[in-house]
């Protein structure tokens, strides 16, 4: 058994229920002209049948998915984007938080550990749900700003697939030098995030999609689906 020093927390069908929410919560937006969303359905649609056929990878998707998400922004301030954080936030997310989940992330923090939610959405939404939950920080995709505005894009890479270990070696790296990814566990629930919970010492398939649960029996993962 690793001794573990810090837990790392995927978002999306992991602590929440259902996956992708938050999206839909943005395309919703009145600040989203039928056009643009137009465009974003027209871009987004055959990468997501490929994915669902399993012909291009789903994390490949969801690079592509938040980086049109972080374009519905264009132009929007800086006001604008942290109001649909926040609305994203507490509309969308904290009402669909699973307990049992959260009842793990919050038995790290009783035993002194640190928490970290790992999650392809934007940092700015991480962020807050972290707050939220009394985690010690949050990492996703950071969407550029500019002169006070959106530019519409990603700054360098989106936090997803197996980058979402490198986002969080180099939390550790600057943060927590003592610690290593071996010395962390991981809880995340779908096939995109295999590499993610391959990259630590104690990987943990919660609510795990069909590809994840044979990955999880496959490599001898625990599996929690429920108290």
């Amino acid at each position: 058994m690793i001794d573990i020093q810090a837990a790392l927390f995927d978002i999306d069908g992991t602590l929440t229920r259902g996956d992708e929410m938050w999206a839909a919560s943005l395309i919703k937006s009145p600040d989203v002209s039928r056009l643009r969303k137009a465009w974003l359905y027209a871009g987004a649609l055959p990468h997501h049948l490929l994915s669902r056929a399993e012909i291009v990878s789903q994390a490949d998707f969801r690079d592509r998915w938040v980086r049109l998400l972080a374009w519905l922004m264009t132009g929007w301030s800086a006001a604008q984007v942290q109001a649909h954080y926040d609305r994203i936030m507490l509309e969308t997310l904290i009402p669909t938080l699973r307990a049992d989940v959260v009842e793990i992330l919050k038995q790290y923090k009783a035993q002194g550990h640190c928490v970290v939610l790992v999650s392809t959405m934007f940092s700015g939404v991480v962020e807050g749900v972290a707050a939220a939950l009394g985690a010690d920080a949050g990492l996703g995709s950071r969407v550029e700003m500019k002169d006070g505005r959106c530019t519409g894009r990603i700054v360098g890479q989106p936090c997803s697939g197996v980058r979402k270990i490198d986002f969080s070696r180099e939390y550790l790296a600057q943060h927590l030098p003592g610690i290593s990814l071996a010395a962390c566990a991981a809880y995340a629930d779908s096939r995109s995030d295999i590499p993610f919970l391959n990259g630590v010492g104690h990987p943990v398939a919660v609510y795990p999609d069909d590809a994840m649960r044979a990955a999880a029996q496959q490599h001898g993962w625990d599996i929690f689906s429920g108290n």
